[in-house]
């Protein structure tokens, strides 16, 4: 059980602290506006006392104008003696000082504190007032500056002392706090007589039967009633409160009872649970290792026939490409024999363009002979015809070499076109002979290239068996993977099954020894 603990600081204390602090402040600020309240009262009291003075005093200055200087005095040294008086002088037109009360003389430069000038005043205002400190000679008063006749005659200042006044203040306030703390001593004696009586009687009470449930468990004592205010409302909400808890207490009893039973025949489902996963989760991974192993040999199996696959295509794709350079070899030859005969062709045309160009060369050796003839005839006619012949016989000259190197030009073109018709006859002779063995190359290509199209069709025939093989065991292998995919997750399903089942057990465990715990607290209380 839980011990009580002793309070250092009661709710007593407490009360009657704050109801200590609260009343002093209260007390102390009604204090502090009763005390400012009263020495504004007193400093318009005082200073309502020296305008009178002054007031009284400017009257009789002015009735004894011109009168006796001792006279006047005698008037300012009896009101001297009024209380709160500090001092009297009375200054003429010219500011000069006529009579004053101050001891043993006039302080110097003190009559220009508070000066007043014919006029200054209003109608409504009869005196001037101004708070004078001259320190020079210990003087802190309200000077009252009044005019005698107006200010015809000369000014009457009375100065009320501001030490008396802050003397009378000072007074004030100390009676002021000493009532304050009576009525504060009285305010906390009957503060904690009331809190006493009404809230921490009733509530240390309800704290010693709390304490006693506490120490005991014994929820049968009866609570007290404090009347029908709070602390009174606190013991009836108290007492409905260990109502409830007695209610309570025989709800719990009951289900733990039920509890315990139940929490029982789990743990007892739970282990045949456990038994009968355990046995599946075992016969799951024979089952997982035995799809291991057909999906490795689905796997090798595959492999094996996509590199199988690998070599059929390949020897496909070479017998296309080999079938597709027969062609372009048969091609490429039939246009080398159509080249060839066009060659051949062209030979005997150019064969026959020399010996029609061998004609044309012996018509123009023919005519070379005529003009060497010509030549000639003009040369003997020249030689006749004298000095007149000269000209003709130079141009019969030129003609003549002309012809002689026509005719030798043409022996050499007749020599070179005889080696160019040899050169064409070898030529059309190699060229049909090489006509000849480029149709015997031909049978043979033709021939290669029938054998390499069978050849290419038995490869893919190959192919296609191989690529059916392939899907077929790529398809296996698929299948292989779901099974061993499907087998995969329901072991994992199993571990997560048996992981429930041990927390399940767990639970139960907890739940059991939270039963016992709770049994243990409710044996010990009594209702």
């Amino acid at each position: 059980m839980a011990k009580v603990k002793v309070v250092k600081f009661g709710l007593a204390l407490k009360l009657v602290g704050t109801t200590v602090l609260v009343t002093a402040a209260v007390a102390l600020a009604l204090s502090v506006l009763a005390t400012s309240r009263l020495s504004d009262n007193i400093n318009g009291e005082f200073a309502s006392k020296g305008e009178a003075i002054a007031i009284s005093l400017a009257a009789a200055v002015e009735q004894n104008a011109g009168g006796n200087i001792s006279m006047v005095q005698g008037l300012i040294d009896s009101s001297k003696v009024i209380a709160g008086v500090k001092y009297i002088y009375i200054q003429d037109t010219d500011g000069s000082v006529m009579v004053h009360t101050f001891t043993p003389s006039f302080p110097a430069s003190f009559e220009k504190t508070n000066p007043l000038e014919i006029g200054e005043l209003s109608h409504e205002k009869r005196v001037k007032r101004r708070d004078v400190d001259f320190d020079t000679a210990g003087i802190h008063s309200i000077d009252i500056a009044a005019p005698v006749s107006g200010g015809a005659l000369g000014v009457v200042h009375v100065g009320m002392d501001r030490m008396e006044i802050a003397r009378e203040v000072g007074k004030l306030r100390s009676s002021m706090l000493g009532w304050a703390l009576v009525v504060c001593l009285a305010g906390i004696a009957l503060g904690l007589a009331v809190t006493l009586t009404t809230v921490v009687r009733p509530i240390r009470a309800l704290t010693r039967v709390t304490a006693e449930i506490v120490r005991t468990g014994n929820l049968s004592q009866a609570i007290p009633t404090f009347g029908n205010d709070e602390v009174g409302q606190l013991a009836e909400s108290f007492g409905d409160m260990v109502q409830q808890l007695k209610q309570i207490h025989g709800n719990l009893q009951s289900s733990v009872a039920q509890l315990t039973s139940s929490v029982t025949n789990l743990r007892s489902s739970s282990d045949e649970q456990n038994a009968m996963v355990s046995r599946q989760a075992a016969a799951l991974q024979e089952t997982q290792a035995t799809a291991q192993e057909i999906k490795q040999t689905s796997f090798l199996a595959t492999k094996k026939a996509e590199e199988v696959l690998k070599v059929a295509e390949r020897a496909d794709e070479i017998g296309r490409s080999g079938e597709e350079t027969i062609e372009r070899t048969l091609a490429g030859l039939t246009d080398i024999r159509a080249q060839v005969e066009e060659m051949a062709r062209k030979i005997g045309e150019l064969g026959e363009r020399t010996r029609q160009i061998g004609g044309i060369t012996q018509t123009v050796k023919d005519l070379a002979d005529q003009s060497n003839m010509l030549a000639l005839n003009a040369a003997i006619e020249a030689v006749r015809s004298g000095e007149h012949g000269k000209g003709f016989a130079v141009v019969a000259r030129e003609i003549r070499s002309l012809a002689d190197q026509s005719i030798q030009a043409t022996n050499r073109v007749r020599e070179i076109l005889e080696d160019i018709g040899e050169a064409v006859r070898g030529a059309v002779s190699i060229t049909e002979k090489g006509a000849q063995k480029m149709e015997q190359e031909l049978l043979q290509v033709k021939s290669s290239g029938e054998n390499l199209r069978e050849l290419s069709t038995i490869v893919r025939d190959n192919s296609a068996a191989v690529r059916q093989i392939a899907a077929a065991v790529s398809q296996q292998s698929a299948g292989i993977s779901q099974i061993f995919g499907a087998v995969t997750d329901l072991s994992k399903m199993m571990s997560d099954t048996v992981e429930r089942l041990h927390s399940t057990t767990e639970a139960t465990g907890v739940v059991h020894s939270v039963t016992e715990q709770v049994s243990s607290v409710l044996t010990s209380y009594r209702v």
